[in-house]
């Protein structure tokens, strides 16, 4: 399995992912093709999780 470093800026956080090899060849597709780097690509599918689940709209209303 491959480790992806994922920064971010505004809190300055790290978190380190584990991927199988399999995904790790599906995000260098992605980012490849979107033309952004892996923290970016990660970055997104986690905000767009969180959206998806409601947890944005919640921290904007101050629920978490």
């Amino acid at each position: 399995m491959g480790a992806v470093w994922m920064r971010y800026s505004m809190a300055r956080k790290i978190v380190r992912v584990y991927l199988s090899t399999e995904q790790k060849k599906l995000l260098e597709r992605i980012c490849k093709s979107l033309g952004i780097d892996e923290s970016e690509a990660l970055r997104e599918a986690f905000m767009d999780y969180a959206k998806s689940i409601s947890l944005i709209t919640e921290k904007v209303h101050g629920k978490i």
